[in-house]
């Protein structure tokens, strides 16, 4: 008996010697791993590992801050046991990246019926051209190379204004970090936010994450600081399990409330739309498309602040800010007038013409044979390069008559969140 349990014994500590052995010759070693960013075409990520045998597979898994998912993405390798893969996250307009976005990223590995992940590592995207300095106040940050610490400091003092006054207007908390890029010219930003201008337009705002406000200063800086941070809010407003997705003259009309006052062209629209009687139906200027590189675009940005406007004034802010928690309940433009005014958009359009002394809109009578017209997909957001994503895109382009050398140019004010 005792021979036996002994010889049992020593076949155990031979099996378990066997199994350390196997599991040592599948075992999965990361020796090197980075990411580096290169301006403007993107990130390159690189990864050298070992291991005992074959490897399966290998993906690269990452997240752009603050709106992306886990995302992964298939590298190219060498073949193992020694391996190294690279993989390169391309800045386009269908997956952009913009200075200051940071991704976090692991790498994992499958191979010998075991899956591991390195340790998660963070990069940021930087625009290499400049020298950048930061200022910081609360949890708003602006980045500047070029113009006085003043200047610099005027729009940061600007993006924080807007952030506060809006978040309180509608009972929502920014507590994410904000961003402002603050670009000497609309022509050095022009890399970074991969703007596809028209001939004559100037791209002097954006927002492309929700996080983040790109600010050029040919003119009104502050204005636009103003302006971008406001649509950084509003998205924070509707944020939620239903991702609420607010009209865009409502998004527009508080964006430009939220300036010191409207660019000239833009009230001279609308005074000029009211006293002819040529203005946009509130239906038709849902979609952000529906000013975007037209003749009447500085009209659709005039009368979006003028609605807005109406409903404040003529509503209050309890109104306001109810309006825009049904949109995050997932409410429809229709169902959350009605929950917050009273009124759908025919409602509000005959109401606010009213208040400028014109006579109600005649409705329109479908035809038996129209056709119904499918409305806009809402897509998701998440990335791939810098999103697998569905991405969304809200593009406005506002033609704009500016003094001096930019007389006569037009500005773009867009949103693409993602």
């Amino acid at each position: 008996m005792r021979r036996t349990l002994a010889l049992l014994a020593a076949l155990s500590l031979l099996m378990l010697g066997a199994g350390v052995a196997v599991r040592a010759q599948s075992a999965i070693e990361v020796t090197y791993s980075a990411a580096e960013s290169s301006f403007p075409q993107g990130i390159v990520f690189t990864l050298d590992a070992t291991a005992g045998g074959p490897i399966d597979d290998i993906r690269l898994v990452y997240e752009i801050a603050p709106d992306g998912v886990r995302t992964t993405a298939v590298p190219q390798c060498t073949d193992a046991p020694e391996v190294h893969c690279t993989f390169t996250f391309a800045n386009s307009l269908r997956s952009p990246i913009i200075p200051g976005a940071e991704v976090t990223f692991v790498w994992r590995i499958s191979a010998g019926g075991e899956t591991v992940e390195s340790t998660p590592q963070t990069v940021m995207y930087e625009d290499s051209r400049f020298d950048w300095k930061t200022m910081s106040d609360g949890n708003v940050t602006i980045w500047w190379y070029s113009g006085s610490e003043d200047d610099a400091g005027a729009v940061l003092q600007a993006g924080i204004e807007s952030l506060t006054r809006n978040s309180a207007l509608l009972k929502t908390q920014v507590t994410f970090p904000v961003k402002i890029f603050y670009y000497a010219s609309a022509q050095a930003m022009q890399p970074a936010i991969l703007s596809d201008n028209a001939e004559g337009v100037i791209t002097l705002g954006e927002v492309v994450y929700s996080d983040t406000a790109m600010v050029a200063a040919d003119a009104e800086p502050e204005d636009i600081a103003r302006h971008e941070v406001a649509h950084i809010v509003v998205r924070q407003a509707v944020r939620g399990p239903y991702d609420g997705n607010v009209p865009a003259w409502l998004n527009e009309g508080l964006a430009v409330y939220s300036q010191s006052a409207p660019l000239g062209g833009q009230r001279r629209a609308i005074e000029s739309g009211i006293e002819s009687g040529d203005v946009i139906s509130v239906r038709s200027m849902s979609s952000a498309s529906s000013g975007a590189l037209s003749d009447r675009v500085l009209l659709f940005y005039g009368e979006s602040w003028s609605l807005v406007k109406f409903l404040l004034d003529g509503y209050g802010e309890e109104a306001f800010a109810q309006l825009f928690a049904e949109f995050k309940q997932g409410a429809t433009t229709a169902q959350a007038l009605q929950q917050a005014y009273g009124f759908d958009q025919d409602g509000l359009e005959n109401a606010w013409r009213e208040s400028v002394g014109l006579p109600p809109r005649e409705p329109v009578t479908p035809q038996s044979s129209a056709q119904p017209t499918p409305s806009p997909a809402k897509t998701g957001t998440s990335t791939s390069g810098g999103a697998s994503t569905g991405l969304i895109v809200a593009i406005i382009v506002v033609t704009v008559a500016l003094a001096g050398a930019l007389a006569g140019a037009g500005i773009l004010l867009a949103r693409r969140y993602r």
